[in-house]
């Protein structure tokens, strides 16, 4: 099955955010709201980018009106999983 629709974008801003947990590589801490919305769109954000062609939109969306919502949802999973952590790293990690 091709995707012609696929931009190759969410794919290569998903290998920067991996690139962003490669401790000595990325950080381990960000100070600003915008540096961590930057690190969960490129490790979350993009999957929903790459999902939309494959999953497709309901009758009456496009993929323009979806791509803010699809973006917003990958962004909010990671922050929940970054909350979820933090009594584990607080406890185990000394961070």
């Amino acid at each position: 099955v091709k995707y012609p629709s696929l931009p190759i974008t969410p794919f290569s801003d998903m290998i920067r955010g991996m690139l962003m947990d490669i401790p000595g590589l990325g950080q381990e801490r960000y100070e600003t709201w915008d540096e961590l919305h930057l690190y969960c769109y490129r490790v979350a954000g993009t999957v929903g980018l790459m999902s939309m062609p494959v999953f497709g939109c309901a009758p009456g969306f496009t993929d323009e009106t979806a791509k803010e919502p699809a973006l917003s949802l990958g962004v909010a999973f990671q922050i929940t999983n970054i909350l979820r952590d933090v009594g584990e790293d607080a406890e185990k990690r000394e961070r």
